[in-house]
């Protein structure tokens, strides 16, 4: 019989939507940011891209804002938000023909309207903004080792931090990453980085290494949390799994399964960063404290 850890949630909010949800990313200082879109279905290689509006919601406390972006060149799969309020919406893919690039990044002031837009790169995997206003991009293979019309692509160290506009600060380059599994970027002073193939989950302080654990088995995460039983990992779309951390090595132990105060198990999309943990149900957003 397969052990299964029970993680009792509390509903923070009630909440539901007549859009359809596209993705979604806790900020830094744990607003939990929502994509929706009115379309049914999503094709990201689409081109020309047809202009869309997107709604972005902004969950906080007891509060929930709105921006409503109109008439985007692009499809968001990443959000997040600076210091000064602004938001950065980003594509996952990236077309290169030729000589032109599309500007697959885009950052907009509360109102919904374009400050600018830039390129990121192709196959990105995530994206996160710490206190000083450092975007933090993480690639999977094909942003990596090329594709999409890239044959000397942006991402190909696997992990980079560009500034506010987009300018490269720093990169991964002596890891020889094929694959950014998953990032958490909790503070510039504490960067967290999961890649294949190596299997090795390094944090980064001011941007040099400072701690390297060794990830053992085959469960690779995108999303994680350190709480003080060790590490959770999403394994899946739906499932999570419990990690231990001893000796500088993560192993994984049972499975997690998220539950409401009442038992009742919550299904729906899982969001993981700093210490913020947050499930979207069918009824609502629940957190958990760590």
């Amino acid at each position: 019989m397969i052990a299964i850890e029970k993680l009792v949630m509390k509903k923070w909010m009630e909440y539901s939507s007549n859009l359809n949800f596209v993705g979604g990313q806790i900020t830094k200082d744990g607003v939990l940011l929502l994509i929706e879109s009115s379309l049914k279905e999503i094709d990201f290689f689409q081109r020309p891209i047809p202009k869309n509006n997107w709604t972005i919601r902004m969950i906080k406390g007891e509060t929930i804002e709105t921006i409503n972006l109109k008439n985007v060149p692009l499809i968001p799969s990443e959000v997040d938000v600076f210091s000064d309020g602004s938001l950065l919406i980003v594509q996952s893919r990236c077309r290169k023909d030729g000589h032109y690039i599309e500007r697959n990044a885009r950052r907009y002031n509360s109102n919904g309207e374009l400050i600018e837009a830039f390129t990121l790169g192709d196959g990105i995997s995530q994206v996160q903004i710490d206190e000083t206003n450092t975007i933090w991009v993480s690639y999977f293979d094909e942003g990596i080792f090329g594709n999409f019309g890239w044959e000397q692509p942006i991402g190909s160290d696997g992990l980079i931090a560009y500034t506010m506009n987009g300018s490269k600060l720093w990169s991964a380059r002596d890891y020889e990453i094929c694959d950014c599994y998953g990032l958490n970027v909790v503070s510039s002073n504490e960067v967290y980085f999961y890649y294949y193939d190596d299997l090795n989950l390094v944090q980064l302080k001011e941007m040099k290494e400072s701690i390297r654990y060794r990830v053992e088995g085959n469960d690779s995460f995108q999303q994680f949390i350190i709480d003080q039983a060790g590490l959770i990992g999403q394994i899946d779309l739906y499932s999570l799994k419990r990690f231990r951390i001893r000796n500088r090595t993560i192993t994984p132990k049972e499975k997690l399964q998220l539950t409401d105060t009442n038992g009742k198990r919550i299904n729906g999309p899982v969001f993981m960063r700093g210490k913020f943990l947050y499930a979207y149900g069918k009824d609502g957003v629940y957190t958990r404290s760590l």
